[in-house]
């Protein structure tokens, strides 16, 4: 009898413990599939994604206009290139969700004013990921200039 009254609790318990688990989450492909999409130069990003680089005085959500800083060079710099060097660490979530990267991205640009200029220089980007409807994209990304020291106030 007990035996019995024991493998009905199993039989209900276990099926009511596993409900909502996705077993069949490979996070080794949803790596591969992050540094594919980082590869190919062409990373979409969530509608509500925050951005946050040295380009604007806030961080950025969404397709808002951020506000420059007064002595920027947005509006000159021209044939801008971002390479993506190496990718330090990408660590996706057991349940496939979420992930995060921490990334060397190498920019290229020339600044169209006298006399003309080109800048060259490295920076760390951390970005999040979101996995929407099975499509990464990046949920926020935070990026600044490397071997730079912050400005005291």
């Amino acid at each position: 009898m007990k035996r019995q009254l024991l493998n009905v609790c199993l039989s209900i318990l276990i099926p009511v413990m596993l409900v909502g688990q996705d077993f069949k989450v490979n996070v080794p492909a949803n790596e591969a599939e992050i540094r594919a999409i980082i590869a190919s130069g062409k990373i979409p990003y969530t509608e509500d994604s925050v951005d946050w680089t040295g380009r604007y005085k806030r961080p950025v959500v969404g397709k808002e206009l951020g506000e420059q800083f007064p002595d920027s060079d947005l509006a000159k710099r021209r044939n801008a290139t971002y390479t993506n060097r190496k990718i330090e660490r990408l660590e996706v979530s057991a349940s496939g969700d979420m992930a995060w990267e921490f990334s060397i991205v190498h920019a290229d640009y020339d600044v169209d004013e006298t006399p003309k200029r080109h800048k060259s220089f490295d920076t760390g980007q951390l970005r999040v990921w979101r996995n929407e409807k099975g499509a990464w994209k990046v949920a926020a990304r935070f990026s600044r200039p490397l071997d730079v020291p912050l400005l005291e106030h």
